[in-house]
């Protein structure tokens, strides 16, 4: 019983091996009976395809190194602050102390009037203490 069902399915392979040929025949023949200027234009169209992507690439590539630069300036500028910060907030302290509004001293901090205003707060909250 065993061997008739491996014979079975060897028939059944051998006849989709033989479709697959006969499929991959009948796709060549066809490209084949492609008149040359047919070939040469698809050629052309993926030719300048294949420029388009090459441009594209590149120009992706050109903004990921600006990004990236950006991103390294940005953390670089971040830990610069993170450094200076004890100093930012004396010298916001000392501004407001010689009489600078807030509007004046964010402008010259390049802060907002919000965190100016958070810093002489939690200073008077301190004062308070």
């Amino acid at each position: 019983m065993m061997p008739e069902i491996y014979f079975l399915l060897q028939i059944v392979l051998d006849f989709l091996l033989l479709l697959a040929i006969l499929f991959l025949f009948l796709r060549f023949r066809k490209i084949m009976n492609l008149p040359i200027g047919e070939v040469t234009s698809r050629l052309a169209v993926l030719e300048k395809l294949s420029e388009d992507l090459a441009r594209y690439l590149e120009e992706e590539r050109r903004i990921y190194e600006r990004l990236k630069g950006a991103l390294e300036a940005g953390v670089e500028a971040w830990e610069h602050i993170g450094k200076d910060r004890k100093g930012l907030k004396e010298q916001v302290l000392e501004a407001y102390r010689k009489g600078l509004s807030v509007g004046e001293i964010a402008r010259r901090f390049s802060l907002s009037e919000g965190e100016v205003e958070l810093l002489i707060s939690l200073e008077r909250f301190k004062e308070k203490a």
